[in-house]
């Protein structure tokens, strides 16, 4: 059973949690200047609605084919609305409104008045039931350090939308950025999930120190490839939004860095665990059997984490995988284009990131468990 952390130590670590927020989400914005210029596409607006009712759905012959015309009565904006579409039978885009649906409006200022027209569903239920329902199960099973958990996931949110985007957004270098918004969140989620302990400093300098290094490996994978950073459509548009004022190549290394947060957390708390637990049970145990043992453990933890990444990779990436499929070009062609060559990027600087973590922070654990002792080390 996982001993009670002191009153004292908790409250510390709480208010030295408190303290990084304040002056990552609050105070450095404020003195650095992070102001983001809200985006005009032209005169549209982005609207939150309810279809009211189908006035007609019929299919009709065109040269095209036969098309589906749709008239909709649809409340947003203060009133209602009539809204007409026209489009293929049987597109994959057909959303298949009916009465009651809640869905987003998008609102075009013209000289003649506004125009509108249904972009999409909003989906409020499903969401609000996926959230309550992983927070019950998280709270369910995790008890109390599930709590704390939620806490931290919390807290890496605010730290990405009110420091990383706004920080990056502003024109402020994105690796830098990057960089100590990841530092800010690891620290933050470390020390509300397991306490301020010798277990969670090590983990929390073990993953720093790879975060680093991953950062230092993206840019010379990025350099070597030469990539430019804006071979997807969502990376081009937002450079023209931003005039470009954001580095492109700097965003992709931003990109790297923070995909890699999450798994590195996992990895180096449980090594800096598995090396404290091994030394609670032989406190006779030099550093280097320390390291030696714990390592059968990081073995297989390399294996598991960068097996997960890779298929997180993969499984995100899947529509491109399937479309390079059906082109019918050499695989090994393909894979020197830049949308492709960036998606290799990032797993292998992702992965090489990892794996470099479990020697390290092993390392790192041993020798304070040997050297400080780990009387107050803290269990896993």
């Amino acid at each position: 059973m996982r001993p009670r952390m002191p009153s004292l130590a908790r409250w510390f670590g709480l208010w030295g949690v408190a303290v990084v927020l304040v002056l990552v989400t609050l105070v450095v914005p404020e003195v650095a200047g992070f102001h983001v210029d809200r985006a005009r596409a032209g005169a549209e607006t982005l609207l939150a609605g309810r279809v009211v009712a189908v006035e007609s759905r019929e299919r009709q012959p065109s040269p095209r084919g036969e098309v589906e015309r749709e008239v909709l009565l649809v409340a947003t904006d203060g009133t209602t609305v009539r809204i007409e579409s026209t489009r293929l039978a049987g597109d994959t885009g057909t959303l298949a409104l009916e009465a009651g649906d809640e869905v987003l409006v998008t609102r075009v200022a013209g000289p003649d008045g506004s125009t509108y027209y249904v972009s999409d569903r909003r989906r409020p239920l499903p969401l609000a039931a996926l959230a309550i329902g992983f927070s019950l199960c998280v709270l369910a099973i995790g008890r109390v350090t599930g709590a704390w958990s939620l806490l931290g996931l919390a807290a890496s949110g605010l730290v990405i939308m009110r420091y990383i985007v706004p920080g990056i957004l502003s024109g402020h270098d994105p690796v830098l950025i990057a960089i100590t918004g990841a530092a800010a969140i690891i620290g933050v989620t470390l020390y509300l999930t397991h306490g301020a302990d010798r277990k969670t400093a090590v983990a929390l300098a073990g993953t720093c120190v790879s975060l680093a290094l991953t950062a230092l490996l993206a840019s010379v994978a990025i350099g070597a490839a030469q990539l430019t950073g804006v071979a997807s459509e969502e990376a081009a548009t937002l450079q023209q939004l931003a005039e470009h004022a954001i580095s492109p190549t700097g965003l992709l290394l931003a990109g790297v860095v923070i995909g890699a947060l999450g798994v590195l957390d996992d990895v180096t708390i449980a090594q800096a665990s598995a090396v404290f637990e091994l030394r609670d049970a032989n406190p006779a145990l030099p550093a280097r059997e320390l390291y030696r043992r714990a390592m059968r453990i990081g073995h297989d933890h390399i294996a598991a984490t960068v097996n997960t990444l890779v298929l997180a990779y993969a499984g995100a990436a899947l529509p491109l995988l399937m479309l390079l499929a059906a082109q019918g070009e050499p695989l090994l062609l393909q894979l020197h284009r830049e949308f492709v060559t960036i998606e290799i990027v990032r797993t292998l600087v992702g992965s090489l990131g990892i794996v470099a973590a479990v020697p390290l922070t092993t390392a790192l654990a041993a020798l304070t468990a040997t050297r400080l002792g780990a009387a107050h080390g803290g269990a896993a």
